[in-house]
């Protein structure tokens, strides 16, 4: 099953009409897009970088102008106060109906204001959104760096005394073979020896595997919902 068959099945009942919905299917799997479901009991959202979010059942898209609410949404998603319902995927397209409005119905700008009020206070929320997320991007920097430091800083076990025992060991069962018995104290030295490395080098692969493991934790918090696994072209889409 591809990773689209996956996402057209998972949420196939709440998908909007074609051809809405393959552009949906095809958004997501590039990575462009997520769908979260803030509530089992509540309608998934389609979530963009920007910040836009829709209902997906109301999502629709023509091909050209960014994806866009098929209605004029309320001003937050139902039932979730974490995302702010958008008329359009992104800044530019609701800057871009503001100037389409300005250009072929300026007379709503006095006479209804409440649309274009809408889009800019939907153009607000998503600069500051956009904002708040490069100001996670430096946090994530900055806890980068400290990882990696603490990550460069775990000590390498020295080998040496390993190599000197197995050393050791070869040279007896070589030189002497018919004193296995005899040398066995200092066979058994040699041998732990070896394993003291041995203890010491697993001890540090799980400090530094620790420390990676936080590493990936931190990767999937700045990550959020998005499908990371594929570069996103660079293009005009966003």
């Amino acid at each position: 099953m591809t990773e689209a068959d996956d996402i057209a099945r998972r949420w196939a009942r709440w998908l909007p009409p074609s051809p809405h919905g393959e552009a949906i299917i095809e958004f997501v799997a590039r990575g462009r897009a997520s769908i979260v479901q803030p509530a089992p009991e509540q309608p998934p959202l389609l979530m963009f970088e920007d910040g836009g979010s829709m209902e997906l059942s109301k999502v629709r898209y023509d091909g050209t102008t960014p994806f866009y609410h098929a209605e004029r949404p309320e001003q937050r998603a139902p039932g979730s106060p974490a995302f702010r319902a958008t008329q359009y995927s992104d800044a530019c397209g609701s800057l871009d109906e503001l100037k389409r409005l300005f250009a072929e119905e300026p007379e709503r700008a006095g006479h209804e204001p409440g649309p274009l009020r809408s889009l800019i206070d939907d153009v607000r929320y998503m600069i500051g959104r956009m904002y708040r997320r490069q100001r996670e991007y430096n946090a994530f920097a900055e806890r980068v760096a400290a990882l990696c430091r603490e990550l460069a800083e775990v000590p390498i076990q020295d080998r040496a005394p390993a190599e000197e025992g197995l050393a050791g060991i070869e040279r007896v069962l070589r030189q002497e073979p018919g004193k296995v018995a005899a040398r066995k104290g200092r066979l058994d030295e040699l041998a732990e020896q070896v394993r003291a490395v041995a203890n010491g080098q697993e001890g540090r692969l799980r400090e530094h595997k620790a420390v990676a493991l936080r590493l990936f934790r931190a990767y999937h918090e700045i990550k959020g919902a998005r499908d990371w696994s594929k570069e996103e072209a660079q293009s005009g889409e966003e």
